[in-house]
């Protein structure tokens, strides 16, 4: 699907081959100007803000993966844990998609990120005892009717939502993964 079909979401970086660190291989570089899905200028704190969201990882206009987070510090930490995919123990999703965005790259791709925003809204969230009435964002929701959009007109989820597709990762993903790992371990080991 390309992304111009797409009404909800609007551009928030473009992704970069990372020529100055020697474990990663991408950078995001985020716009100084955004504009929302409407064409508006928007403020660039959205990039920070709380609040969840949904982000697709597009290759030359086409939608390679859509997902979703809530994590503290907005867009930019979602998309810092692909730019650190390298480095530490990530997850074969993680350290996956550091790799096929970096092939895209070097094929000479464009590569972006588009992003849509979830609003806040009040919601009854239970605790142990009780619930209160809070601001809060469904992003899981969102993100699974964004797949399930997909899916009904490609008929398939997006190439790089292995979990989805019910599909294993490339077998040279998983042995550079395992390779990593079994790196980083031994190397724990020796201090």
């Amino acid at each position: 699907m390309h992304i111009n079909q797409v009404k909800t979401a609007f551009k928030v970086a473009e992704v970069i081959l990372d020529k100055e660190h020697k474990e990663r291989k991408i950078k995001f570089i985020f716009l100084d100007k955004i504009k929302d899905e409407n064409k508006k200028i928007i403020d660039k704190k959205i990039l920070k803000e709380d609040t969840g969201r949904i982000y697709l990882l597009v290759s030359d206009g086409i939608i390679k993966k859509i997902g979703g987070s809530q994590c503290k510090g907005g867009i930019k930490t979602t998309m810092s844990f692909y730019q650190g995919g390298m480095q530490g123990g990530p997850s074969i999703r993680t350290f996956g998609i550091h790799l096929l965005l970096e092939e895209e790259l070097k094929k000479g791709k464009k590569v972006e990120v588009y992003m849509i925003n979830l609003t806040k809204q009040k919601a009854k969230v239970k605790g142990l005892f009780d619930e209160d009435l809070m601001d809060t964002t469904s992003f899981k929701e969102s993100e699974n009717k964004c797949k399930k959009d997909y899916k009904l007109k490609e008929g398939d989820y997006p190439p790089w939502n292995f979990q989805e597709k019910g599909k294993p990762w490339r077998q040279d993903i998983q042995l550079k993964w395992d390779k990593h790992n079994k790196t980083r371990k031994s190397f724990n080991r020796k201090k």
